[in-house]
């Protein structure tokens, strides 16, 4: 009988081991699920993402290019993109709207920018990453401008 005891007793803490170890880990899970939702959406609204529209880039008017494109780093993490919109003589092209597609959270995601009157544009991202990031830069042209679409490797933290 003291044999069947001490099994029982030895079962005992072995069951509340397992169980308290598997509740931590659902704490665990849940509070990583919760920081990554938050470090993947504070930064900018859904509503930001544009559909690009489906329009034939302009091949009229003087040839365009992307120039200097970099990444925009806060506080040591990349979050975004930035460059300039300019003739190949190097005017800048002023308010013109830059579509800029890269790939977050399983889908391709686009946002869009305004060129000022140095041919700058900018987007911030609603993440930041690290290595490279692939992002398809486009200008649907006018008149005035060739329009012009360009895949670019944007370096992110850590590059």
């Amino acid at each position: 009988m003291e044999r069947k005891d001490g099994a029982e007793a030895s079962r005992k803490p072995k069951i509340a081991t397992i169980l308290v170890s598997l509740i931590v880990l659902i704490l665990v899970v849940l509070t990583g699920l919760a920081l990554v939702t938050v470090g993947t959406t504070s930064h900018i609204p859904s509503s930001d993402f544009v559909t690009r529209p489906t329009a034939q880039l302009s091949t009229t008017g003087d040839l365009v290019s992307f120039v200097s494109v970099s990444d925009i780093a806060q506080n040591g993490l990349a979050v975004g993109v930035q460059g300039y919109l300019m003739t190949t003589s190097r005017v800048p092209v002023t308010g013109a709207k830059v579509y800029m597609t890269y790939y977050l959270q399983g889908a391709y995601r686009t946002q869009v920018a305004t060129t000022d009157q140095n041919g700058h544009f900018d987007a911030l991202f609603p993440m930041n990453w690290t290595g490279s990031l692939l992002i398809t830069l486009t200008y649907l042209g006018d008149s005035q401008y060739q329009g012009l679409t360009q895949v670019m490797s944007v370096a992110g933290e850590g590059m």
